[in-house]
């Protein structure tokens, strides 16, 4: 039996929902059979590598071939791959779930190759983001079928890269880069929503998995933000043209609407959280390619963000939050030093300064995480 089945077994022990009969049945039931059921990590990894692997050699097969192949051979043969894979993994349900999941993840990876194929095949190059929409499509109904945290994860990389892909081309050359406020802001809230997809208490597969991709994508997307305003600076913007005004009350709607839609859809009245993080997003975009007291209110709000975040995985009795947020408060304090006191310093003291800090600040950050993620997990038991 895992440690988080054995914490929560106390846990109802404590609040009266079982008596002591009753858990020392249930454990013993575990240590029965569930055993059998459970998938080590280091196989879970296994197979994850497994299935990139099988999926990159299948891709260049394919690639290495193509040129010789009739079309009509050319889109059977992405046909068979898709069906393989996806037949492979409903054989293999029963006998091990965990390589079922690898097998039907890699089937969707190859639909994705197959229709970028089949658009090649057919010379359908026109709007390059409606390949983009058919998986996403196809990534959905697997989330509809399998209902397992791999599609999940699969729709949720290719729906906002159809609506990012949709928003490029809908605009001028260059367009869509000279203001991407909107896109950015729109990808820090999405971040945030996977990170918090997880309610306290929740060791539901597919939760976790988007609190890991969120946890993943927080950090660069809000660098994102924070440069968002930079691109006026960006040399191939000599060319650019201008966004029109109904064309960007589209694109602030949809970066709002659509993660704040999923945030409740995930977690109900705690999707009004969110709105912090936008008016955070929003603000830091505003102070983006300045300098001075400026530059020093950017470290303090990225500082604030940070502490944010930490603020919120208590609140959720989330690990993963708190080591993300004590991650992002360590690295504005790192570009802070570097930015404007490094050069003050001079080379020799500015890197005496720098090991200071990482000896010192990193000792000090660690034994704070190592207290919250305590209270965390005493706060589970």
């Amino acid at each position: 039996m895992s440690d988080r089945w054995q914490s929560t077994l106390d846990r109802w022990l404590g609040a009266g929902l079982l008596d002591a009969a009753a858990a020392e049945r249930i454990r013993a039931w575990e240590q029965a059979h569930g055993g059998e059921a459970k998938t080590s990590r280091i196989t879970l990894i296994v197979f994850a590598f497994g299935g990139l692997l099988l999926t990159a050699g299948l891709l260049l097969f394919v690639a290495a071939n193509w040129d010789s192949m009739t079309p009509a051979a050319r889109f059977g043969l992405v046909l068979a791959m898709i069906a393989v894979l996806h037949a492979s993994g409903a054989v293999a349900t029963r006998s091990s779930p965990a390589l079922s999941a690898t097998l039907h993840a890699a089937g969707t990876a190859a639909l994705g190759a197959g229709i970028y194929l089949s658009g090649q095949i057919f010379h359908m190059a026109e709007h390059w983001p409606g390949a983009l929409m058919l998986w996403s499509i196809g990534a959905a109904v697997g989330v509809w079928m399998l209902r397992e945290w791999p599609q999940v994860l699969w729709l949720a990389l290719l729906a906002p890269a159809w609506l990012w892909g949709e928003w490029i081309e809908s605009q001028p050359r260059f367009a869509a880069w000279e203001n991407t406020e909107a896109m950015s802001v729109g990808l820090f809230l999405l971040a945030c929503v996977y990170l918090a997809a997880t309610p306290p208490h929740s060791s539901v597969r597919w939760r976790r998995a988007l609190g890991w991709l969120g946890a993943i994508a927080l950090i660069p997307s809000a660098a994102g933000v924070l440069f968002s305003s930079m691109s006026d600076d960006w040399p191939f913007m000599a060319e650019r043209r201008e966004i029109g005004r109904t064309a960007m009350i589209v694109g602030w709607t949809l970066a709002i609407v659509l993660p704040f839609a999923l945030a409740w859809f995930l977690r109900g009245r705690d999707a009004l959280w969110l709105l912090a993080a936008l008016a955070w997003a929003v603000v830091l975009s505003q102070t983006s390619g300045g300098s001075g007291s400026l530059e020093l209110a950017q470290h303090a709000l990225l500082a604030l963000g940070a502490v944010g975040i930490v603020l919120w995985g208590i609140r959720d009795q989330q690990r993963l939050a708190i080591n993300i947020g004590v991650l992002a408060f360590a690295i504005t304090v790192l570009a802070f030093y570097f930015s404007s006191l490094y050069d003050r310093l001079g080379r020799a003291f500015g890197l005496i300064g720098i090991g200071i800090l990482f000896i010192g600040g990193g000792w000090l950050l660690e034994r704070m995480r190592r207290r919250l993620v305590g209270r965390v997990q005493k706060g589970g038991a």
